[in-house]
């Protein structure tokens, strides 16, 4: 993977126990990585078996990122200050990288 595609901004999120000033311990987000990203684009085909239009890929994005061992399928990705869940954790042996597969979460 050439470095000049990596433009796009994410971060990547894990939900863990964060202890507050008062001492109360609650679950949120936290950001693990930042990093730059390379948003693929995502084609679509009618003969992948869809019935009736019911996949929207708008909702759809597929990101290629250096491998990093911090990078797992557990997080929560954020990219352009919207919120993907990582469907598939692809990774590429011939660059090193990943290919994640997100969709939209719905807040």
């Amino acid at each position: 993977m050439r470095a000049g595609l990596l433009r796009e901004a994410v971060v990547f999120e894990e939900f863990r126990e964060v202890k507050t000033t008062s001492g109360f311990v609650k679950k949120e987000y936290v950001p693990v990585l930042r990093t730059k990203a390379y948003r693929k684009k995502l084609t679509y085909y009618r003969n992948e078996g869809v019935n009736a239009f019911e996949e929207f890929t708008d909702d759809t994005v597929i990101l290629q990122v250096r491998r990093n061992l911090l990078i797992n399928e557990n997080l929560r990705v954020r990219y352009n200050d919207k919120y993907y869940k990582i469907r598939l954790l692809d990774l590429q042996i011939t660059d090193n990288t990943y290919l994640i597969t997100c969709s939209k979460i719905n807040d």
